[in-house]
């Protein structure tokens, strides 16, 4: 069997296997040895390692490790013959080494037991101590600039991910986002160092390589703690530093090369991974290739018509042509996309900025009238503040206060529009103003309003109505508000807000069972102390514990700190 049409001799299922194998990139770690002896480790269910010799064309021989029975060649066989066939220039024939001396045996052996902390210590006392030493190190393992920008680290990177004790897809990588991400670490670690050594292009291909890796396949991790998401942004600050810093025009057009590819991808805005539409932006500036880099947003764009980015990418498309002086275009480009309300605000914030406030005003009233259509009422009361800011800055406060009182009752930030209000309404109509409208809006939004009120109680020194509040809607437990209030409240009405505690914390006794819960029965009444006459109260409410929970035995060793 001959390299150059061995294929026609292998059955097809294992050859297009073997195809596969080779096209995704599993063959690793080739050697070339005299007389014609190729190896190398092939990833699969497992790492394989494969031997072949040759005689020129001719296949002499051939072994694979992996379990496969059920004939004479398997898929990382044929994967390999590929290798060599399409990459035979490029690993010219090696020499074996001699066989090591004794002297090099008994180093080899010393330095298993050695810990590297310690090895490291030496080998720097050493170089310090003997210049010729150092400089064979520096030699050896300095980097070097320029050196084969955007090395491939795909092999390394990719390795990361695959994990011993996690879960793994069909392709063998690991669902552990936490583990990926111990292992991705020190890639970062190293390219923050090369940049240190004035080493850009290498940093950038492992910044990038970290990028692509986590971007493609990020909705297949596990990445509760958002441990993965955070190396990916750590590797786009890396290029962020390259762009801004340390980049030559050669390797700033592979950058743009390589972000044309990584911005197609809308797993990093979806996630928040990376922005990669700021990283354009700083390579077309960088480059002054403005027209590329708008080409490249507008080509994406046009693949994904009125997707949730459209508005980022929009705002970086103006972002440039301001950047470039393209005014006329930056402005086309806005009236082109206004009916998205991240695009009409850079509008409205111009005409504001000019003075422009019927302009403000026209815009706004367009913007709620596309949003009551989509039934987006969020969007709605955001226009609705907007307009009330434009209100505020005419001085036209019938307006503001017609505003600020429909968003105070439907609104998400009523204390915001309860200060608007009193800051226009006359001081000797307040009261009266602000009763009606919180009549109201108990009436139109009363799930919505409870918590508002007692902020408002407090600023206008309600006491009255808050105690009302607290003893209608507090319940006691570990998340309840009460501390909100207890400050206002204890001085004004101590014997009620004692009565609040005594029957709450009978109830909650009574309905909630565990350690836990003890605890925080404890901790009420060791605060109930705190109150003129609390003591006999919770003296009172210990002893009924003991004599109906005596078998609760946790409760009776938390009251005992009572």
């Amino acid at each position: 069997m001959q390299l150059h049409d061995f294929d026609k001799h292998i059955p097809n299922p294992i050859y297009l296997r073997g195809k596969d194998y080779y096209a995704d990139d599993l063959i690793e770690d080739v050697e070339h040895k005299y007389p014609d002896l190729w190896s190398a480790n092939i990833e699969g269910t497992d790492l394989y390692q494969v031997e072949i010799e040759l005689d020129g064309d001719d296949i002499v021989s051939w072994n694979c490790d992996c379990p496969y029975d059920y004939g004479d060649i398997c898929k990382h066989v044929v994967a390999f013959l590929l290798y060599i066939r399409n990459n035979r220039k490029e690993h010219p024939l090696t020499i074996e080494a001699p066989p090591p001396t004794p002297q090099q045996i008994q180093i080899t052996e010393l330095l298993k037991y050695v810990e590297t902390k310690e090895l490291i210590a030496f080998l720097s006392q050493y170089a310090d101590e003997h210049n010729d030493f150092y400089q064979a190190l520096e030699s050896r393992f300095h980097p070097k600039k320029n050196a084969g920008f955007l090395k491939n680290y795909a092999k390394d990177i990719q390795r990361c991910f695959k994990v011993r004790g996690s879960s793994y897809d069909r392709y063998g990588y690991s669902s552990g986002a936490e583990d990926i991400a111990a292992n991705l670490h020190p890639f970062i670690e190293k390219a923050k160092f090369l940049i240190g050594q004035h080493c850009p292009e290498e940093a950038a291909a492992i910044s990038l390589q970290i990028i692509k890796d986590i971007g493609d396949d990020y909705e297949e991790y596990e990445d509760d703690d958002g441990s993965l998401g955070n190396v990916c942004q750590e590797a786009s600050e890396v290029l962020t530093g390259i762009i801004e810093n340390d980049a030559s025009k050669e390797l700033l057009d592979v950058l743009m090369r390589e972000i044309s590819l990584l911005i197609k991808n809308h797993n990093y805005d979806n996630y928040s991974l990376a922005n990669i539409d700021r990283l354009l932006c700083m390579v077309s500036l960088k480059t002054s290739n403005v027209e590329g880099g708008v080409r490249i947003i507008d080509e994406v764009l046009k693949a994904e018509s009125d997707s949730f980015r459209t508005h980022s990418l929009v705002i970086s498309k103006i972002e440039l042509l301001e950047s470039a002086g393209q005014y006329e275009q930056a402005e086309s480009t806005i009236s082109h996309y206004l009916y998205l309300p991240e695009i009409r605000e850079i509008r409205l914030k111009k005409y504001i900025e000019n003075n422009l406030y019927e302009e403000a005003r026209a815009l706004i009233d367009e913007g709620i009238a596309i949003a009551q259509k989509q039934n987006h009422s969020g969007t709605v009361s955001d226009w609705k503040d907007k307009k009330l800011s434009v209100y505020q800055l005419m001085g036209n406060n019938e307006k503001v206060i017609e505003l600020a009182e429909d968003l105070f009752i439907t609104g998400r930030d009523g204390m915001k529009y309860y200060h608007a209000l009193k800051n226009v309404i006359p001081s000797e109509k307040w009261a009266s103003f602000l009763d009606d409208l919180l009549k109201k809006t108990e009436k139109q939004s009363p799930w919505s309003s409870s918590s508002i009120f007692a902020q408002i109680y407090i600023e206008e020194k309600y006491w009255d109505r808050l105690i009302s509040f607290v003893e209608k809607n507090i319940r006691l437990g570990k998340y309840a508000s009460l501390e909100n209030y207890e400050t206002y409240l204890k001085s004004q009405y101590p014997e009620r807000m004692l009565e609040f505690y005594r029957s709450q914390v009978l109830d909650y006794a009574e309905k909630n069972m565990g350690r836990d819960h003890y605890q925080y029965v404890a901790s009420v009444l060791k605060k109930m102390k705190t109150y003129s006459g609390g003591v006999e109260i919770v003296n009172s409410i210990v002893s009924h514990f003991k004599n109906i929970y005596f078998k609760r035995r946790a409760m009776m060793e938390e009251l005992g700190g009572c």
